[in-house]
């Protein structure tokens, strides 16, 4: 038995070394039916089981291992991880309130701000909001939590809050007070060497320029700048996946030149500060953990951010948000939205290249009773559940599609949630694995209709769609992150496109468009494909709108 426990170690250990998780997993699956009570066989199951994405089978391994007394700092902490993968954010709560004293202190912290990403009605909204606003309230006038960035640093706590259908500027502006008296290094005031750049030195900071959304939305503009005006840097994080090809190209060329982060936060601190910028450009803040903390400081004698992530930062160190006249309602209303000074380009602050893709034909993407919302889930406030089912009720043939996301959490629970509200209905539901770009614009291009979710809407994945021109249903509201689909139709030119201002005119036009006679609605989809390729791909005008708007900027002092 000893030998053979021995040789079932080893494979089950070659195998996790190996990277075949499903073969370890049931190594030390047996293993543990033998010895049940040993520390290193659970470890590796765990490991196992964490790999093969088995949460719930983790999280009970370890409420195992502290039965037997294994409960240390380490494993305390895999618990909080793997709760949160979860969206059990109840249990993370009352973990970190019943272990609080022998972890990291980070997590009391987390605590005054975590939530669900998935909430299961707006009434949980509403007590998560008013609940964090309290706990925030208190912790600033607690003077006992002190962090450090490199050895305590949190994911952006504003994240999840920007889906709630809520004005977030005063939440934005306690959480970075809070932020700010939490961590000392965020205090610290920097003096700016005098400027004698013969170009404007311009420094675009993201995590993101590796293949993601936002390298998407900003590299056009960021290599088509005029380089006789700019000297243009950009600074990355090497976070396994580097900067993606494009930007390597561009530096062979001399057109930017590109810098990757040290890993120290007074190391990332030193290396702008040398690069003497007048611009500091955030594509995004409030998505990526480490560098966010480089946004509460003033690292450039202009600093901005955009629509990244569409949200104000309530953080006195940003100038400027840069967003669009065809996004904002009147200047002098949004401008109530936002902490930075509100700057609009004519234009879609973009310069989007066509993908280039080999497209479907015709009869391939006719289509009637299709409907698909292909979005990250957690874009689906409570409120649009109502679209779901009132779309089954009414539309007999409707199939609705999502899109699942990696580790199929977030799917659950909206599955869950839609479950009690449609009981028979629930199969004409599907959740897709996730899709390689080329095969989610096909999938956008052969649904009759798509579906833009309230409160959050699409973005990039509008513009892509727009590669076969299928009709995107829309329902803006005041906020900017709601005005993405409404200002590409503007600026395409549209007619008569379907934007909408209640509930049941958005469900009666996606009902219209999806039971449409498959010619026509042939017709419209290469339509919207043709005023794309004319307007929104590629618009020069807009790349000139961008490069005003930093031009100002610059002559301000």
């Amino acid at each position: 038995m000893i030998k053979n426990s021995e040789t079932l170690f080893k494979k089950g250990v070659e195998s996790l070394r190996n990277g075949n998780f499903n073969e370890a997993e049931n190594c030390f699956e047996e293993l543990k039916n033998i010895h049940p009570t040993n520390k290193d066989v659970l470890n590796n199951l765990l490991i196992s089981c964490f790999q093969n994405k088995k949460f719930e089978k983790s999280e009970k391994l370890i409420q195992n291992m502290f039965d037997l007394g294994f409960k240390d700092k380490k494993l305390t902490e895999f618990l909080l991880f793997i709760l949160k993968q979860q969206d059990k954010i109840k249990e993370v709560i009352e973990t970190i309130s019943k272990e609080k004293d022998k972890i990291n202190k980070k997590y009391q912290l987390l605590e005054k701000f975590e939530r669900p990403a998935i909430p299961m009605s707006k009434d949980e909204i509403s007590i998560i909001r008013k609940n964090t606003f309290e706990k925030i309230n208190q912790a600033i006038t607690d003077d006992n939590l002190k962090l450090t960035i490199d050895d305590q640093y949190l994911d952006p706590p504003m994240f999840y809050y920007t889906y709630d259908n809520e004005d977030n500027l005063e939440l934005s502006k306690k959480l970075n007070e809070l932020f700010r008296k939490t961590y000392s290094e965020l205090q610290n005031n920097f003096e700016l060497k005098s400027n004698d750049n013969k170009k404007i030195k311009i420094g675009f900071i993201s995590e993101f320029f590796n293949n993601h959304t936002i390298e998407k939305l900003f590299k056009g503009l960021i290599f088509n700048l005029d380089i006789s005006l700019f000297d243009i840097n950009i600074f990355y994080l090497d976070n396994g996946k580097g900067l993606s090809k494009d930007f390597l190209q561009e530096e062979e060329r001399n057109k930017i030149k590109n810098f990757q982060l040290p890993k120290l936060f007074k190391e990332k601190i030193d290396l702008i500060l040398g690069q003497n910028l007048d611009i500091v450009f955030y594509p995004d803040i409030g998505m990526s953990s480490q560098l966010y903390y480089l946004t509460f400081l003033r690292l450039g004698r202009f600093q901005l951010t955009s629509w990244g992530h569409p949200e104000t930062t309530g953080n006195s160190n940003i100038d400027y948000f840069l967003s669009s006249k065809l996004l904002e309602i009147s200047k002098q209303e949004a401008q109530k939205h936002y902490s930075e000074k509100l700057i609009l380009c004519d234009y879609l602050p973009m310069y989007l290249s066509r993908p280039n893709i080999k497209k479907l034909n015709d009869n391939e993407i006719k289509s009637n009773n299709i409907y698909s919302c292909p979005q990250t889930l957690f874009k689906l406030h409570p409120d649009f559940d109502e679209v779901v089912f009132k779309i089954l009720k009414k539309d007999k043939k409707a199939k609705i599609f999502f899109i699942k996301d990696k580790n199929e959490t977030f799917c659950k629970k909206i599955f869950n949630r839609l479950q009690k509200k449609l009981s028979q209905e629930i199969d004409r539901v599907t959740f897709l694995s996730p899709l390689k770009e080329t095969e989610y614009i096909h999938h956008c291009g052969r649904a009759s209709v798509l579906l833009d979710p309230f409160y959050f809407g699409a973005g990039n994945s509008f513009h892509e769609s727009m590669i076969y021109g299928t009709p995107t249903v829309t329902m803006p509201t005041k906020y900017l992150r709601t005005k993405i689909v409404q200002g590409a139709y503007k600026q395409m030119q549209i007619e008569e496109p379907p934007v909408v201002d209640n509930v049941e005119d958005y469900i009666s036009a996606a009902i219209e468009i999806a039971n449409m006679d498959q010619n026509k609605l042939l017709e419209i989809k290469k339509y919207y494909s043709k005023c794309a390729e004319k307007n929104l791909f590629e618009n020069k005008e807009a790349l000139k709108s961008f490069q005003n708007v930093i031009i100002d900027i610059t002559k301000k002092n």
